[in-house]
């Protein structure tokens, strides 16, 4: 039984108001929200912090706190703060002093293959090119590169901007607008690019959200395993029947190159040839039976692929109910239309896709060993068929000896395919013999190389924080705007609700 830890990327970038972790007041969450230059580099950095409340004691190297909840006072003491609420759910704002992410972000615009700087494009047309480079940041905490899927979304209005082209992207219309988005998985670098076609540039900003969400799925790979061992256990027959089909050609070959000598050695020949076509009836025998063995394993092999597919498509449904999405249970039939469109699970959707095609692969190769093992009990009737004719032979020397020669030819070209044939099987033998011990471990290598590692991850504001469950970033750059002149009007200062506040902090509150 193996757990394995998978990752779903999502376009969340506020903090939600579902119901808080079922947790101790102590814990909280983390939500980084990075003010962006155009190019990439880091403007500003601020974090909000999230507790329950009561005593709260928190770490982190900040030049400014503000609380966002209450009017209570933070205590800031060099990098602890602390502060007693009485609120029931608590947040506060740090300004950090870094101004370091885990990601090195480069991103880079083009007009017509010139490089411009990106306020340059504002009001300009042309053929767009913008360039995003993202790598690892060796000066932060390596666990969140490592760990944190990245999801770029780029939007562009479609009355300013035609013929978009976005590779590996996905492309889908927002509103009079179009929404490209890019998904990095954790722990690797992207380059990306976006074109376009712009009249009287602008466009909105650039985000990249950074978030790692996780579930379990139980997985019993020890039925599929032992599947496994049992086809290569028949792939052994198969080998084991093609080289005593081998032999038996090369016997009747040998045969007939020395009966071919002349009608003089016709007698020894043709009791060579009887030995031949036996050891040959024998040779395909046995790939008959090898085959027919094969065969046998092919409903244990197909309702063990199901198994696996049913269990995945269990455990994918018992999450989503559980997330209380309303969607109707998938399978292997509906899975495609309730998922198509849906962007925030378009990495489930692959992965139910890799699942569903599997299967659909284990039942073509099954079918194919299937007539290939028709082929050999025919293959078997007509060698015994030629085995009692060659009684038959022994009536007319000058016949036999004309049948000789072109059987001889024939003979020669059945050795060279049947070598090559008996090359092929013993190749597939040799490497699939360690397929049943060692596919958990190429498994296990090919899910932490994609989906990071099972490691509990700290706080990104300080490591003395050992109280964090969840941190995520949400990052965006400036937009791309003309300049507007506004008449402007004195106006007395409104208050802000805290939610007016918190989206005013990152620029999307007007």
């Amino acid at each position: 039984m193996r757990k394995i830890s998978a990752i779903i990327l999502t376009a969340i970038i506020l903090i939600s108001s579902a119901a808080p972790i079922a947790t101790a007041s102590s814990f909280k969450e983390e939500v980084v929200y990075g003010l962006l230059n155009h190019d990439g580099s880091v403007d500003n950095l601020y974090v909000v912090n999230i507790f329950q409340g009561g005593s709260i004691t928190d770490y982190g190297d900040y030049d400014k706190v503000i609380n966002l909840t209450t009017n209570e006072q933070l205590i800031q003491n060099n990098d602890m703060i602390t502060i007693d609420t009485k609120a029931d759910r608590f947040y506060y704002q740090g300004n950090l002093i870094s101004k370091e992410l885990p990601w090195n972000i480069d991103i880079k615009y083009y007009l017509n293959d010139k490089e411009l700087a990106a306020d340059a494009l504002a009001g300009k047309s042309g053929k767009l090119k913008i360039a995003v480079s993202i790598g690892k940041n060796p000066s932060v905490n390596s666990s969140f590169y490592d760990n944190f899927g990245l999801q770029i979304a780029v939007l562009l209005d479609n009355k300013l901007c035609s013929n978009i082209i976005a590779e590996n992207a996905t492309i889908a219309e927002a509103a009079g607008s179009k929404q490209i988005n890019f998904t990095v998985l954790s722990g690797k670098p992207f380059e990306g690019t976006v074109s376009a076609d712009v009249k009287d540039f602008e466009m909105d900003p650039i985000s990249i959200n950074a978030i790692r969400l996780a579930f379990d799925i139980d997985i019993d790979s020890n039925e599929f395993t032992n599947r496994f061992g049992e086809l290569i256990e028949g792939i052994k027959s198969l080998d084991e029947g093609a080289g005593e089909l081998l032999s038996g050609i090369n016997e009747l070959a040998d045969g007939l190159s020395e009966y071919a000598d002349g009608v003089k050695a016709f007698n020894n020949g043709i009791k060579q040839l009887s030995t031949g076509v036996n050891d040959l009836y024998t040779g395909i025998s046995s790939l008959s039976t090898g085959l027919s063995e094969l065969v046998k394993q092919n409903e244990n092999i197909n309702n063990g692929a199901v198994t696996i597919q049913n269990m995945a498509f269990d455990a994918i449904n018992a999450q989503l109910q559980g997330m209380g999405l309303g969607f109707p249970a998938l399978t292997p039939d509906n899975y495609e239309s309730v998922l198509s469109g849906i962007q925030d699970l378009n990495v489930l959707k692959l992965q139910l896709d890799g699942i569903v095609q599997f299967v659909q692969g284990l039942k073509s190769y099954t079918d194919g060993v299937a007539q290939l093992n028709t082929g050999a009990d025919e293959l078997t009737e007509g060698t015994g068929k030629f085995k009692d004719s060659v009684g038959e032979i022994t009536a007319s020397s000058d016949a036999i000896y004309e049948g000789a020669v072109r059987i001889h030819s024939g003979i020669k070209e059945l050795r060279d395919g049947m070598a090559a044939y008996k090359e092929g099987t013993n190749e597939f033998r040799s490497k699939t013999s360690g397929i049943d011990t060692g596919i958990d471990e190429q498994i296990n290598e090919i899910l932490d190389d994609i989906l990071g590692s099972d490691e509990s991850l700290g706080s990104f504001t300080s490591e003395k924080n050992t109280n964090t469950s969840s941190v995520q970033f949400v990052l965006k750059t400036p937009s791309i705007k003309l300049p507007v002149v506004e008449n402007h009007i004195d106006a007395k200062p409104v208050k802000l609700t805290f939610w007016q506040r918190l989206l005013k902090l990152f620029g999307l509150y007007k």
